[in-house]
Order: C-alpha cells, then sequence, then structure tokens
C-alpha cells in the first residue's frame, strides 16, 4: 500500500464520529509503509508507532498492522471496508460481499485508481472518495444498499481474448 494520507483523515474526530454514527466499535487498519502524521501519533498511539499496535481515537479503540499474509479475514469480520483503489485490494473486497469505499490517492498522476474506483462506483460496487470527503462519504445512506459485484464468466473473457488474439477453436 501506499504513503496514506488518508490513515490520518480516519483517526480525525469526524470520521471518528461518522464510523459510530454506522455502527463501528472498532477501528482496525493495515497500514502499510503509511505513516501517521504527529497528532495522530501523538494523541491515538503516545507517540509510538511500530509493525503493529494500538491505541484509542476518540473513545473509539485501534488497532493497526503494517502487513499481513492475507488480510482475508479482516475483510470478513468488517462492518464496513475504507480501502485504496488498488485493483487487488478492490477485488478481494468485492468478492467477499463487504460494503466498499475505496479512497482515491488524488496525488497521482496518470490516476489508474480513480478509473476503477470509477468504474466500479458507477455499478453501484462500491462507493469512492478523496481523503477529505471521506467522512461525509461513510454517511453516504447507500454504503449499505451497494450491489453485489459479479465476476465476468471465465469463458467469456477466454471466447474475447480468444477473438482479439484471432484464434480459432
Amino acid at each position: 500500500m501506499l504513503c496514506y494520507s488518508w490513515l490520518n483523515f480516519i483517526l480525525s474526530e469526524e470520521c471518528i464520529i461518522s464510523l459510530r454514527t454506522i455502527g463501528v466499535n472498532r477501528v482496525k487498519l493495515q497500514i502499510g509503509k503509511g505513516i501517521f502524521n504527529s497528532d495522530v501519533r501523538n494523541r491515538v498511539f503516545n507517540g509510538v508507532v511500530a509493525d503493529e499496535g494500538s491505541g484509542v481515537s476518540y473513545d473509539l479503540p485501534v488497532e493497526y498492522y503494517r502487513y499481513k499474509p492475507s488480510i482475508r479475514e479482516d475483510i470478513e469480520n468488517s462492518l464496513v471496508v475504507v480501502g485504496h483503489c488498488g485493483a487487488g485490494t478492490c477485488l478481494e473486497v468485492l468478492r467477499l460481499g463487504k460494503p466498499f469505499i475505496a479512497v482515491i490517492n488524488d496525488t497521482l498522476m496518470n490516476n489508474h485508481q480513480e478509473e476503477l474506483a470509477l468504474a466500479l462506483s458507477e455499478g453501484l460496487h462500491l462507493l469512492h472518495c478523496t481523503p477529505s470527503s471521506l467522512s461525509s462519504t461513510l454517511q453516504n445512506p447507500g454504503l449499505f444498499t451497494l450491489i453485489p459485484f459479479e465476476p465476468p464468466s471465465q469463458k467469456r473473457v477466454a471466447a474475447l481474448i480468444d477473438q482479439r488474439m484471432a484464434v480459432s477453436r
């Protein structure tokens, strides 16, 4: 994952209020190479951020870790998933049928993440936002009525590839 500016937003008072409003009673974060700003590091984690740890943000328990071999169990146990717009993350969350908010890294040039998020949100499979609009997106009434994502048929994909490559069978 990237250096997440949204990690700091999700632990803001505004986002914590939004999370509580939708029924979230704890936050678990995969932070990858991300870093917390000094306010969050000091306010939530008493100034110490290691490869894993915990703290409290405005009375909401917070756990974090940098990496795990699999985040499937964390996704399955989540009420809602907030993550970046990488294709792997999007597909894993959508396959597991969890409400998903994809946070667009609005600092990227030629932003393929934004293209993917827009395409999936047009199909009402996820909501997308930028870090600064995360709090209001958490309160979007459509979050819990998203349409399940159905991956395309492998046979149809293979047929399309065959057609494009002029392969006859």
